[in-house]
């Protein structure tokens, strides 16, 4: 009963259900509110440690993400500045195809 209910809990409710049998349904109904509010506070913080490893995760992924589009863009970049002989800073559709034509980087880049 200590285990159950809490301590002395039985030296409290246990007289008191004999003498008056109709106490028992709120008494079980005091225990059975406490218990399932302790259930309920640990599902609780299960359930909060879940969602914070999830957005963990989900921040690493965008991070992740975010690193590869740098990655790409940065080669792209260096693509387009190989394209561009001038140096003018853009590149015509002329030097693009010559560029894909005689390069196979400027090739893998663009087949992506």
């Amino acid at each position: 009963q200590t285990l159950v209910a809490g301590d002395a809990w039985s030296d409290c409710s246990i007289p008191i259900i004999r003498a008056e049998p109709w106490t028992y349904s709120i008494f079980a109904g005091a225990l059975v509110s406490v218990q399932l509010g302790f259930a309920n506070l640990i599902v609780a913080i299960i359930v909060d440690r879940a969602v914070e490893a999830r957005d963990a995760d989900n921040e690493d992924v965008i991070q992740e993400k975010r690193a590869k589009k740098m990655e790409f863009t940065a080669k792209l970049r260096a693509v387009l500045e190989h394209v561009d002989q001038k140096g003018t800073g853009t590149v015509s559709a002329k030097h693009m195809k010559m560029g894909y034509d005689q390069d196979v980087t400027v090739r893998k880049m663009l087949n992506l």
